[in-house]
């Protein structure tokens, strides 16, 4: 797979799940309130009917908070 976020080093599927992700937690946020996250990601996680990359990728992060941007 060819890297297309050198910063981040993410393939392109990756990279697009990152961002979906990442545009999620703004709407948990919003709904939410005071939701870090942490939280959101382990919430992410236990959600069944959260897709494997997604998943994937939260299970990372929670691994590799610094690579939350």
């Amino acid at each position: 797979m060819k890297i297309v976020d050198t910063i981040a080093g993410l393939c392109a599927s990756h990279a697009e799940v990152y961002r979906r992700v990442k545009d999620a937690y703004s709407l948990w946020f919003a709904a939410y309130g005071n939701l870090t996250t942490r939280d959101f990601l382990k919430r992410l996680i236990a959600l069944p009917e959260t897709g494997q990359l997604a998943r994937e990728m939260a299970e990372f992060l929670v691994r590799n908070p610094e690579r939350w941007k």
